[in-house]
């Protein structure tokens, strides 16, 4: 049994979101501070943010379960966050 813990990330999207057939999008996500990979699953209707790989997002949500790495493929074991909020990050330029 496993106990999921409410965290806010801020990272980069490594890939396009890819939608299941109940209609949930999930999309790998790298934290920027722990350079740790959340697998962020959140349902299609609520998703209201265009994800593209390498956009800059900002995740509230519940994490819990650990998804395997493949390492045949080269992936990271990822941690699976159910999102609440999905927000677009800006990052501040310097003039």
């Amino acid at each position: 049994m496993t106990s999921n813990e409410r965290i806010t990330i801020l990272g980069t999207a490594t890939a396009a979101p890819v939608i299941s057939p109940d209609r949930i999008a999930e999309f790998p996500v790298r934290d920027a501070d722990t350079q740790r990979e959340y697998l962020v699953r959140v349902p299609v209707d609520t998703l209201d943010l265009f994800v593209t790989p390498g956009i800059r997002v900002e995740v509230d949500g519940e994490a819990g379960w650990t998804v395997p790495g493949r390492s045949w493929r080269g992936e990271a074991s990822r941690t699976i966050l159910q999102a609440v909020t999905i927000r677009r990050s800006e990052l501040a330029l310097a003039a």
